[in-house]
C-alpha cells in the first residue's frame, strides 16, 4: 500500500505493509519536477522497487475532491481518480482533500508531539477543527459519530476576508483593487504572507520584495516590516479561527497545521490570536476556554491518508478495480 500527501509545492510518500503498519520509506519530492502525478509516483516505486500490484492507494491533495476530475488549487496537475487507479495498477483508490487527512491525523490533538499554543479545556465528543496556512489555507473538522470520526470535506480557505480592524479595513481595499473577490487565503497562506508584507511596504519603495519564508525567518528574527506581516497574519488567522469555531461548533479544540505557524510560532505571543478567538463580543463565553495545540509532525498527512483507508465513513469516496 502506498499513502502520498501533495500540496501546492511538496509531495510526501510513504510505503504501508498493512493498514495499522508504521509509515516506511517516507520520500519528499517536488511537484515542480514532475509533469504528471502518475510520473511522482512511478518515481518513488523505482525508489522502493516495488512492482507488484498494490491494495490501496490512499492520497491527499490540495484540492476539491467530490468529482473524479481533480485539478490542483496552486499547483499545475490534474487527474482522473478512475484514471489513476488503472495506471497505478491498484485494487482501490482514496482520494482525499490534503486537510481532510490533515484532520484524520488528529483524532487526538494532545498526541503526536502537538504543542498547546493556548490552554483550555475541550468539551467531549464535540468537533475538532483543523485549520493552517500552507502553499494555501486550509480548514477541516473532526466529527465524532457512533460509527467513528467523521472528517468535514470542504474549502473554507475561500470564504471572504472579514477585516476586524481599521488597518484590515486598509488592506482589504489594498489587495480587492488587485484581486476582485478577497478570500481568508489572500491573507492567510504563504501568499497571503507575501500579500501584506507588499501591503505593508507600498510606501516604502526601498524595502525589497520578498518570498513568504524569507518574510517569515525575518520575522522571527528582528522587529520591521516583516515582523508587522506576518503579526498581522496571526491576527487575521485569529478571525478565521474564531468564524470557523462558530460555524462548526468546534468546542473540541483547534488544531494549527501546516508549515507556516509553526515557522511563526515564537510570534504568536506578540499577536492577537488568542484574543481574536477568545473575543467574540456577548458569545465570548463560547471560546474563552477554547484549547488550541500546534501540529509540528511534518507526516501528518500521510498518518492521515492512512488513516482514510480504515475509516468507514470514507468507504463510499474510493474507487475500486
Amino acid at each position: 500500500m502506498f499513502v502520498a500527501d501533495i500540496g501546492g509545492t511538496n509531495i510526501r510518500f510513504a510505503r504501508l505493509t498493512g493498514l495499522s503498519s508504521s509509515l516506511r520509506d517516507i520520500t519528499y519530492l517536488k511537484c515542480r519536477d514532475f509533469t504528471r502525478i502518475e510520473d511522482a509516483f512511478l518515481t518513488f516505486r523505482k525508489k522502493v522497487g516495488y512492482d507488484g500490484q498494490l491494495d490501496a492507494v490512499s492520497i491527499a491533495v490540495a484540492a476539491p475532491v467530490k468529482d473524479d476530475l481533480v485539478e490542483f488549487t496552486n499547483n499545475h496537475w490534474t487527474f482522473s481518480k478512475s484514471a489513476l487507479l488503472a495506471e497505478l495498477g491498484t485494487k482501490r483508490l482514496l482520494v482525499l482533500n490534503d486537510f481532510t487527512a490533515q484532520a484524520l491525523a488528529q483524532s487526538d490533538p494532545t498526541a503526536n508531539g502537538n504543542l498547546p499554543v493556548i490552554a483550555g479545556v475541550p468539551t467531549p465528543n464535540a468537533p475538532l477543527l483543523i485549520i493552517g496556512p500552507g502553499t494555501g489555507l486550509g480548514v477541516s473538522a473532526l466529527l465524532p459519530t457512533s460509527a467513528g470520526m467523521q472528517p468535514l470535506e470542504g474549502e473554507g480557505g475561500h470564504v471572504s476576508f472579514a477585516p476586524r480592524s481599521e488597518a484590515e479595513q486598509a488592506l482589504y481595499g489594498f489587495i480587492r483593487r488587485a484581486q476582485g473577490y478577497v478570500s481568508a487565503e489572500h491573507m492567510v497562506s504563504g501568499g497571503g504572507l507575501e500579500n501584506i508584507y507588499r501591503f505593508l511596504i507600498r510606501d516604502k519603495p526601498d524595502e525589497p520584495e520578498m518570498s513568504a519564508p524569507k518574510i517569515g525567518a525575518a520575522a522571527v528574527a528582528e522587529a520591521g516590516p516583516c515582523r508587522d506581516a506576518a503579526v498581522m497574519m496571526l491576527n487575521i488567522l485569529g478571525t478565521v479561527i474564531a468564524n470557523n469555531v462558530l460555524t462548526i461548533g468546534a468546542w473540541g479544540g483547534v488544531v494549527l497545521a501546516g508549515g507556516i505557524v509553526s515557522q511563526l510560532a515564537p510570534l504568536i505571543d506578540k499577536s492577537q490570536l488568542a484574543a481574536r478567538i477568545q473575543k467574540i463580543g456577548k458569545e465570548s463565553h463560547l471560546t474563552t476556554s477554547l484549547p488550541v495545540w500546534l501540529s509540528v509532525d511534518p507526516n501528518a498527512g500521510l498518518r492521515g491518508a492512512q488513516a482514510g483507508l480504515s475509516n468507514a465513513l470514507l468507504k463510499v469516496k474510493e474507487v475500486h478495480a
